[in-house]
């Protein structure tokens, strides 16, 4: 079920409130944190009344959904859409993603860098990016060891056209928000470890519908928010 603009546009509110009050309980500035509206599974016309709200932040897990709804929204919107893919990336689908968003949350591999790297060149663009990490090391996500992290970035930081900006991870999934601090806290002290050799480092993608609060507590500046904001997928 789609929810009316009136309905996405409360939601907004409550979740620039939250974020306003919890940055500034962390001694933070609310404007550090960048808000991403998760659309996966939304039709464009949630982004586009998700524009009208003011948002202008928008994140994709799919390399092809991405694809149409770039072309949807572009076609319908004369409004400036900042896109982040948040989604794991595979080498055959670089192609919909290098060049058309603004920052690549996910990635977890050299061959992919290497990849987004051929077609960041291609189209003449430097393309940002976030190194995931598995904090929590469950098998099944994404994401790179904490071990792994200084070898990646080595061997990241010398591609031309292929930028890393900072850390991405998921806590594990929990009914109480309280369990993800510290995989979070973890992920604010491995950037902080690394961030005098790699000054650019600077960026924190962490929590989500259910944990964004403790996230910003702990350094998050981009949190990514869909049900939240949308309602519940079908």
């Amino acid at each position: 079920m789609v929810l009316s603009l009136d309905e996405i546009r409360d939601n907004i509110e409550r979740v620039r409130e939250a974020i306003a009050v919890s940055a500034e309980k962390a001694g933070r500035d609310p404007a550090e944190v960048c808000f991403i509206a998760v659309t996966k599974g939304f039709p464009t016309e949630a982004v586009l009344d998700a524009l009208l709200c003011g948002l202008r932040d928008f994140g994709e897990n799919y390399a092809q959904e991405f694809r149409d709804k770039l072309l949807s929204v572009s076609e319908r919107c004369g409004e400036v859409v900042n896109w982040h893919f948040i989604g794991k990336l595979q080498a055959n689908k670089v192609k919909y993603v290098a060049g058309r968003v603004r920052l690549i949350h996910s990635l977890d591999s050299v061959k992919i860098a290497r990849e987004i790297e051929k077609r960041s060149a291609k189209a003449g663009v430097c393309t940002s990016v976030l190194l995931e990490v598995n904090i929590a090391g469950i098998p099944e996500r994404g994401g790179i060891k904490e071990a792994e992290l200084g070898d990646y970035l080595s061997k990241i930081s010398v591609m031309k056209h292929v930028e890393v900006r900072g850390l991405m991870t998921m806590a594990p999934l929990s009914k109480h928000p309280e369990e993800a601090r510290p995989y979070f806290r973890a992920l604010r002290e491995m950037r902080d470890r690394h961030v005098e050799r790699y000054p650019r480092l600077r960026e924190l993608s962490m929590g989500m519908s259910d944990d964004y609060i403790v996230a910003i507590e702990e350094g998050a500046t981009y949190v990514r928010i869909g049900r939240a904001i949308f309602g519940p997928r079908d």
